[in-house]
């Protein structure tokens, strides 16, 4: 793993075959980071220079308590960073999109707002239709009375934690001690708990879910066959919104299907950016 200084502050990344012919950034979801990314990174490199970053409030990257400007954990703020990884990785080459839950909801939303070169989009199981909370949650989290109150509550947010890991594998067999750590280890860093609290306030607003109907790149949506965390049919009602979509349902997966089944989540995105390409 690696770090880059982008937008003021430091990005935990991973990449492979940084001369590929074209740029495959990955988003992860809610709760994760690049660790999740590691069963497909490998076999993605064939088809491209690919970067997978810990979006803020996740992972190893830098938890900035104070900024200038844009605040790096709202939606803006995402925005100008998956920019920013864009410009610095791209070099004007076309950029593919894979987004994983809320991470898909982050990649189309960049589709309507400044997008670079982005000419493939993949959305794996994609938080769009999926409700989170009301606008007005985030700006009632960012009262006075919770500004020290606020991180000791989201402590308890490990147990909730492994309740949605657990919900969001088929197979639980596959949700070995190993995995588990690797979505544990992030909460070792002494910030995570003030990172993650900045992000559950921040404003995530976007209208992406009226937008669909817009997108005009090639679309690959995929969901796993038993995936209950963003249920099956609101992946298909994504799809079917998007022109010229593909859509593909993973067996034997849960809402992780590039980690319960990674082969086969790979041989379809593949075959898909070859056809796509030619």
């Amino acid at each position: 793993m690696s770090t880059v200084l982008l937008r003021g502050y430091d990005v935990n990344y991973i990449e492979r075959n940084p001369r590929g012919s074209r740029l495959i950034v990955l988003l992860h979801g809610f709760g994760a980071s690049t660790y999740s990314w590691l069963p497909v990174i490998e076999g993605l490199a064939e088809f491209g220079h690919v970067v997978a970053y810990d979006r803020p409030g996740f992972g190893q990257t830098e938890r900035p308590m104070r900024w200038a400007g844009t605040n790096p954990y709202s939606m803006a703020g995402q925005m100008q960073l998956l920019d920013a990884i864009i410009t610095h990785f791209g070099e004007e080459r076309e950029v593919v999109l894979v987004g994983h839950s809320a991470g898909g909801q982050l990649a189309a939303h960049y589709l309507f707002n400044g997008a670079k070169n982005v000419s493939h989009l993949v959305l794996e199981s994609p938080a769009i239709l999926t409700a989170g909370p009301p606008r007005l949650v985030s700006v009632f989290l960012r009262l006075p009375i919770f500004r020290k109150l606020g991180p000791r509550l989201v402590g308890g947010f490990a147990k909730v934690g492994h309740k949605i890991l657990f919900d969001s594998f088929y197979d639980k067999s596959k949700l070995t001690e190993s995995v588990i750590h690797g979505y544990e280890r992030p909460m070792d860093n002494p910030d995570w708990k003030e990172g993650f609290w900045e992000f559950l306030k921040a404003d995530k607003h976007t209208d992406v879910a009226k937008r669909l109907g817009q997108i005009t790149v090639p679309t690959f949506v995929i969901t796993g066959q038993f995936d209950t965390i963003v249920k099956v049919e609101d992946s298909m009602r994504v799809a079917e919104r998007i022109p010229g979509h593909k859509i593909y349902l993973v067996p034997a997966a849960g809402h992780l299907s590039h980690e319960e089944q990674p082969q086969d989540f790979l041989r379809v995105v593949g075959n898909w950016l070859r056809k796509s390409a030619s």
